[in-house]
């Protein structure tokens, strides 16, 4: 069960780090109306200039400025939340990766050794059955990660993006919709390699029985 042990450990590294950039990203705030509040005080600002009105230009640089001060704090916690939202989506990647890279090699390995022993095949066919059974996980996991990555940076006002406020909402409901199916494929993928590590030690059991039977038969 060591195998199953160190992805439980990894998938709860990687639900922990979904949840917390979840809860930065309601920290960010509105993101998007502090853009837009900046943006049209800059329009305004350059309209007064092109006016050579002191007054009004005046007025403009004053609400330009403090549009940017109000918009600063949300976009220092917005960059925590990209810089948090592109870590999360690597080792969330990786995770499933993994299980995908350990099935490949041990159903392989499980394969050899039931031709090399002539072993029951059904421990072949199990393994297969199990690899099967959990490639749809994890490659809907890596599929929704980068749903979620899409949705966001959509929603992310820097991309010029005329319609990114309306992206918010979707990126929202994807997270917590997104957050829950990878929290569940995780588990699924760790009972499929603890489940796989049954069958691994039933071939060793049946390899080292078979051993001692070619060892009798050449005495």
């Amino acid at each position: 069960m060591g195998v199953a042990r160190i992805f439980f450990v990894l998938a709860c590294f990687a639900t922990v780090l979904l949840i917390s950039n979840f809860g930065v990203g309601l920290w960010v705030g509105d993101l998007n109306g502090n853009a837009s509040a900046v943006k049209e005080a800059s329009n305004a600002y350059a309209q007064a200039r092109v006016k050579m009105d002191e007054q009004a230009v005046a007025a403009a640089e004053a609400a330009l400025r403090l549009a940017a001060e109000n918009h600063a704090p949300a976009k220092k916690r917005h960059s925590l939340h990209f810089l948090l939202g592109v870590f999360t989506a690597i080792i969330c990647v990786l995770v499933n990766a993994i299980s995908m890279t350990y099935f490949i090699g041990t159903t392989k390995w499980c394969n050899e050794v039931v031709d090399a022993y002539r072993l029951d095949p059904e421990f072949a066919h199990r393994s297969t059955r199990l690899k099967k059974s959990t490639f749809p996980w994890s490659l809907t996991g890596v599929l929704m990660i980068i749903l979620i990555v899409a949705f966001g940076g959509a929603s992310d006002p820097a991309t010029e993006i005329s319609s990114s406020a309306d992206w918010v909402s979707v990126h929202f409901i994807l997270s917590i919709l997104g957050t829950m199916f990878l929290i569940f494929s995780f588990l699924q993928q760790v009972g499929k390699i603890g489940a796989h590590y049954e069958i691994i030690q039933e071939i060793v059991a049946a390899t080292e029985i078979r051993k001692k039977e070619i060892g009798q038969a050449e005495v």
